[in-house]
């Protein structure tokens, strides 16, 4: 298996994804994160590193506050996409896309930076804790990375309210996936911190990524109450068990002076 490109689904990854109520509700949570938690701590105005950022939805709300953005992604539709999305946004000056494998990120002149987004990126990778461990070597000394992955304990949830008893284990990883933009693989969070922390990063937050919208009963409820679903989905993210149980979880990691 090959890590994921996304050139011939740019258009309906955003259209299913971004443009949808999950969509909204994964960039509330990250914003809030972003904006509350990690920008406070680091200098204005200082670069971005969105390691296979995509279509740029976050570090571009980052480069119209004022920050210089790298973007890298495997799929050069995407970048297009993120380019004609700066030049709606008047930031073009602020972004520079660079089209390549996060493995090769290394050889990139520019780094480290003090913060590193990887948002959905893991999941999709052939050697997610490799290509992981090379990714801190851009984290800047003080600096911070933003991850998000999607989570195999949510997974499991998903699949237990579901009903979907026979989809579970090895058959839930390895089976047939229903859902063609759906990962496949999840990551345990304890697992994920465990090789951070073995690396020398501290952990500062986790909070889950829908904890809610995903589960609800009535899925009509999931754009008829969207402006009510971000409200508790923000408040319920942070809090203990539910944290563990959001169809992704987002860390917020810190790398030591």
């Amino acid at each position: 298996m090959a890590d994921v490109n996304f050139d011939t689904r740019a258009s309906k990854f955003a259209r299913n994804i971004y443009d949808s109520s999950k969509g909204k509700i994964r960039e509330a949570v990250l914003m809030r994160e972003l904006t509350q938690h990690i920008l406070p701590q680091l200098p204005d105005a200082c670069p971005v590193l969105d390691a296979g950022g995509g279509q740029g939805q976050l570090s571009l709300q980052l480069a119209q506050r004022g920050h210089s953005i790298l973007l890298c992604d495997l799929s050069r539709e995407m970048l297009l996409q993120a380019q004609s999305r700066a030049q709606a946004l008047g930031v073009t000056d602020r972004l520079i896309t660079h089209h390549s494998p996060l493995q090769e990120l290394g050889s990139r002149e520019g780094g480290p930076y003090p913060l590193v987004l990887c948002h959905a990126v893991m999941e999709w990778l052939e050697q997610p804790q490799q290509t992981l461990m090379g990714l801190l070597e851009q984290v800047a000394p003080g600096g911070y990375l933003s991850l998000m992955f999607f989570n195999y304990r949510g997974m499991e949830m998903h699949n237990l309210v579901a009903g979907n008893f026979d989809n579970l284990g090895h058959t839930m990883v390895h089976g047939k996936k229903k859902v063609k933009l759906a990962p496949k693989h999840g990551f345990d969070n304890q697992q994920v911190i465990q090789w951070l922390t073995e690396a020398g990063m501290v952990l500062e937050r986790q909070v889950g990524v829908r904890v809610i919208h995903d589960y609800l009963r009535d899925k009509g409820r999931q754009e008829q109450s969207l402006p009510r679903l971000l409200e508790l989905e923000l408040e319920y993210s942070e809090k203990p068990v539910f944290c563990d149980l959001g169809r992704y979880t987002h860390l917020t990691l810190r790398k030591p002076v």
